[in-house]
C-alpha cells in the first residue's frame, strides 16, 4: 500500500479535523440520514412526484437559525486564560409561489481571549444562505450565498469538494458549523433513482480565518509556530518575522457529483477542479525578509462513494485522489504531489434509539517519496458517542479523533441539558495532545474547559 499521510498544513480539503458527527440508523429506530448534506434550509430531494403540495398562497418566514454563547478557560495557554465565543445566525424566506424562493441570511461572530500575552476582541459580521430559488418537478437551480457540503461520511468527507471552510474555531464545532456560505450557482435535477448536483463557483471565498492572534489561528505568532510543521528555531524566527498575507483573487471553479438512492447500496461519485479553502502557506521573501503567503491552488479531484444499511449497522465509506497538493520542502520551497485518501465508518444504535455510535477509520496519503516538512502518512480513527438519560431531559457525549501511527489525540466530553427546546445548556472539555506536525500536537497547550448555552431552531 503506498504511503499514507495526513497532510497537516491546511493544504488538503479534508484538513478540517479528524471527528465524528451526527446520523441515525434504521428499523424501527430513527431513518439514516440523508446521503447528501446541502445548504441549511435544504428540503428532501426531490421525486418524481411533482411537488404539488407548496402551497400557491406566498408565504413569509423569519426567524433565528443558530445562536452560540460560550466561555472557556485556557489553563496550559500562555497567550491567554479565557477565550469566549458569540455566534448568532438570523434568516428572512420568502415563497411567492410554489415555484420560487427568496432568502436572506446574516450571521454575527464574536470572540474575546483575555489574561494573557495575546490579548483580543473581535466582532464581524457575515452572510449566512442568501439566494434566489427555482423549483420546476425534478429540477432546481439555485443561485446566491450557499452553504453546499458533499460527501457521505461524517466530519472529514473526502467529496467536500466546493465548500468554505470556517477555522475561526479550530476542530471545536462538528462539520456544519465549521463551513460558510460563498457565493455560487447551484443545478440540482433528479433523474429516478439518480441525482445530479452540479456547482460552479464564479468567485473564490476564502476559509474564514482567526484574528491572527486567537490561540486558533493556523500560525501561532507567540511559539512562530505553522500548523503541521515541526516547530525549530528556524521556523519560529521565520514565522516571527514574516509579513503575512493572503491571494485569494480569481473563481473557485466547481464541480459535479452524480448519486444513486434507492438500492441495497447507494453510491456516489465526484468530479471537481476547484481551489482548496484552507490555505497553504508559501515561504518567500529574503531571510532578512520573509514572507508568508497563504494561497490557494487549484486540484483536480477524483472520488467514489458507497452506503448500505445491514442489521441495523450503517456502513459507510469514499476513496478519492486528488493532484497538485502543495507541500514543503526542507529548503522552504514548495512542491506540488498528489494525494489518495479513504475513510470508512459504522455507525449504530446498540440497545435503542438513546445511544448512538459513529466510528471511522482514515488513511491519508501523499504520494511522493521526496523528503517534506509535513507528515507523509498517516493512519488514524475517530468518532462519536452519544447518549440521552434522564427521561430525555440529559445528553451526554464523546468526540474524539486519534492516530495510529503518530500521537495525536483530541478527545471532548460534554454533558447536556435540553429539557428548555430549542435551548441547551452543556459543559465540556476540549483535550488535545499529539506529536510535532499533527493537529492535536500543534494545539497542545490549548486544551480548554468550556461552558455555554446553545440554540438550534
Amino acid at each position: 500500500m503506498k504511503k499514507l499521510l495526513l497532510n497537516l498544513t491546511l493544504s488538503l480539503a479534508t484538513l478540517p479535523a479528524l471527528l465524528a458527527a451526527h446520523a441515525l440508523a434504521a428499523d424501527d429506530l430513527p431513518p439514516p440520514r440523508a446521503a447528501e448534506a446541502g445548504s441549511a434550509d435544504d428540503l428532501p430531494p426531490p421525486t418524481t412526484k411533482k411537488a404539488t403540495t407548496r402551497s400557491a398562497q406566498p408565504t413569509l418566514k423569519y426567524g433565528v437559525d443558530d445562536l452560540l454563547l460560550e466561555v472557556g478557560g485556557l489553563p496550559g495557554a500562555t497567550e491567554a486564560d479565557t477565550y469566549s465565543t458569540l455566534r448568532a445566525k438570523a434568516y428572512v424566506l420568502w415563497q411567492p409561489n410554489r415555484d420560487w424562493e427568496l432568502r436572506a441570511g446574516a450571521r454575527v461572530d464574536g470572540a474575546m481571549q483575555n489574561g494573557g500575552v495575546a490579548d483580543f476582541n473581535d466582532m464581524s459580521a457575515d452572510f449566512t444562505d442568501t439566494y434566489v430559488r427555482y423549483r420546476s418537478g425534478d429540477t432546481r437551480l439555485t443561485l446566491g450565498a450557499q452553504t453546499i457540503i458533499w460527501g457521505r461520511v461524517d466530519e472529514i468527507p473526502l467529496a467536500d469538494r466546493v465548500s468554505r471552510a470556517d477555522l475561526t474555531r479550530f476542530t471545536l464545532d462538528e462539520l456544519p458549523e465549521r463551513r460558510r456560505a460563498e457565493l455560487a450557482a447551484r443545478w440540482e435535477q433528479t433523474l429516478g433513482d439518480f441525482k445530479l448536483d452540479a456547482v460552479w463557483l464564479p468567485v473564490f471565498n476564502a476559509a474564514e480565518l482567526p484574528d491572527a492572534s486567537s490561540v486558533w489561528s493556523p500560525i501561532n505568532l507567540t511559539t512562530g509556530e505553522i500548523v503541521g510543521i515541526a516547530p525549530s528555531p528556524a521556523v519560529a524566527a521565520l514565522v516571527q518575522n514574516a509579513v503575512i498575507s493572503e491571494d485569494e483573487h480569481g473563481s473557485g471553479g466547481g464541480g459535479v457529483r452524480l448519486t444513486k438512492t434507492g438500492g441495497a447500496i447507494d453510491y456516489g461519485v465526484t468530479l471537481a477542479r476547484s481551489r482548496q479553502s484552507q490555505p497553504y502557506y508559501l515561504i518567500g521573501g529574503t531571510p532578512l525578509a520573509p514572507t508568508l503567503t497563504a494561497i490557494h491552488p487549484f486540484n483536480n479531484f477524483a472520488g467514489a462513494d458507497m452506503e448500505l444499511e445491514s442489521n441495523g449497522i450503517t456502513w459507510r465509506m469514499e476513496l478519492g485522489y486528488t493532484d497538485n497538493i502543495p507541500v514543503t520542502l526542507p529548503t522552504t520551497a514548495t512542491t506540488y504531489v498528489p494525494s489518495l485518501d479513504w475513510v470508512g465508518g459504522i455507525e449504530f444504535f446498540p440497545g435503542g434509539a438513546d445511544t448512538r455510535i459513529n466510528l471511522q477509520l482514515v488513511a491519508q496519503a501523499l504520494q511522493t517519496d521526496q523528503s517534506i516538512l509535513q507528515l507523509t502518512e498517516y493512519y488514524g480513527a475517530n468518532g462519536e458517542i452519544e447518549t440521552t438519560f434522564g427521561q430525555g431531559r440529559w445528553t451526554a457525549g464523546l468526540r474524539f479523533f486519534g492516530g495510529l501511527n503518530v500521537k495525536n489525540l483530541y478527545l471532548n466530553p460534554e454533558i447536556s441539558y435540553v429539557a428548555w427546546e430549542p435551548f441547551a445548556v452543556y459543559a465540556g472539555y476540549h483535550y488535545f495532545n499529539g506529536d510535532d506536525r499533527t493537529l492535536a500536537g500543534f494545539q497542545e497547550d490549548h486544551s480548554m474547559g468550556v461552558l455555554g448555552i446553545r440554540g438550534q431552531f
